[in-house]
């Protein structure tokens, strides 16, 4: 298996980026509910809510959690990373 086939069959990674994703595209669509403006810039900018932070640390440990299981070292430290992610 070459490199590209490796990270697309990547559960845990692909879980992340769309947990990201999913809360960029938000981003711009509360933008546009709550300001009445189109602003595209919101899909690349960090900051306000939902957080694309906490988002991607979220949907990368339940997914670690799923696939290696809630007792593993791995579900533990993803964890543990989560919280540092989200305090900060």
């Amino acid at each position: 298996m070459n490199f590209w086939e490796e990270i697309i069959s990547n559960k845990v990674l692909i879980c992340a980026i769309l947990g990201w994703i999913i809360a960029q595209v938000l981003k711009v669509i509360w933008v546009l509910i709550s300001e009445k403006k189109f602003d595209i810039s919101r899909i690349t900018g960090s900051g306000g809510m939902p957080s694309s932070h906490s988002a991607f640390v979220s949907a990368m440990t339940t997914a670690v959690g799923f696939t290696e299981g809630f007792g593993s070292s791995f579900f533990a430290i993803s964890f543990v990373l989560s919280f540092i992610v989200m305090y900060d």
